[in-house]
């Protein structure tokens, strides 16, 4: 178990290393014309899963996302983690384009925390690193503990933009993340996922999104701003960074107003969703709800109290 061990670690270092050279050598677009084959051999070896149900609240019909194109793109997408420092440079931020990045770049030159809100939706494993590229001083919270990183994303840990600060933490660490955005940091967390508290918004008269409350509370703790975003994969190495309005600061006050502020982040990311349902993945999807409508108005008074959420002590 060992030797294997040792065997994929070396294996590891070696694919890390060649892919930075390569990198150093060719321009983006000869680099991914380079890999693609590589890419698709590898997608065409891998099990699809069957097509996901499209919740009727973001469209009809059914959207595939197990196609040998799907993993492609993932595939190529995961190169550009291996040299994350060089993504700002001309040649590669110029693939990356970004609405709303105004308003986050002067809080984070006030020093002001921010923590931006994420679904498991597009590339959103590249968002800390372009949003570093930008010169945002970004890590993501990360689901499991530290000691479960791979080697190889260990190796891609270390090439990175600001690196006095970590590029990820994981939720065992609240003392080190609250330290983090003390310093006019920025935290990206995703929000569809299993959470101990959440929320549940409102989309219409049949549908709820189930929320994970942690992100709100964070930032009403820590005194920071709080953004929508989402990230869109456009193909070939281009990306497009959407970066919503933030929550009003009056609803992250004292005890945050969760169903307000949730029912913010969700509108300003919901069209995107609808926009592009193909990047959206089974984490997304899982957290819609179909609701009776008696059911949503019984809801609505009790978030309307924040009985519940009063008494959510975890992020």
């Amino acid at each position: 178990m060992k030797h294997a061990n040792s065997l994929v670690s070396a294996v590891s270092y070696l694919r890390f290393k060649t892919i930075r050279v390569l990198e150093r050598m060719c321009q983006p677009q000869t680099l991914y014309r380079l890999l693609a084959p590589v890419a698709s051999l590898r997608a065409a070896f891998k099990k699809c899963p069957s097509a996901l149900p499209l919740p009727a609240v973001i469209g009809t019909g059914s959207v595939i996302p197990g196609t040998d194109r799907f993993w492609r793109n993932f595939y190529l997408n995961c190169t550009l983690t291996n040299f994350p420092e060089r993504l700002a440079a001309p040649e590669w931020i110029n693939r990356c384009s970004f609405s709303g990045l105004d308003e986050l770049l002067e809080v984070h030159r006030r020093g002001q925390p921010a923590v931006v809100v994420v679904f498991h939706f597009g590339p959103v494993f590249l968002l800390r690193f372009w949003l570093r590229a930008a010169g945002i001083r970004a890590a993501t919270l990360v689901s499991g503990e530290a000691s479960d990183r791979s080697y190889m994303h260990r190796l891609r840990d270390r090439a990175r933009l600001f690196p006095e600060i970590p590029t990820v933490f994981h939720r065992l660490q609240f003392r080190n993340i609250c330290e983090f955005l003390a310093t006019g940091n920025v935290l990206v967390i995703a929000v569809d996922c299993d959470a101990p508290s959440y929320v549940k918004v409102p989309v219409d008269a049949h549908y709820s999104f189930r929320m994970a409350a942690g992100a709100i509370r964070l930032a009403a703790e820590q005194g920071a701003r709080l953004f929508p975003c989402n990230i869109i994969d456009e193909g070939q190495w281009r990306f497009r960074i959407e970066l919503g309005r933030p929550v009003p600061k009056d609803l992250l006050c004292g005890m945050p107003d969760f169903a307000s502020a949730g029912k913010h982040l969700l509108d300003e990311m919901l069209p995107c969703l609808r926009a592009h349902p193909e990047q959206c993945t089974q984490l997304t999807f899982d957290s819609f709800r179909v609701v009776a409508r008696s059911a949503l108005a019984r809801a609505g008074r009790e978030w309307a109290n924040n009985d519940e959420l009063a008494t959510v002590r975890h992020v």
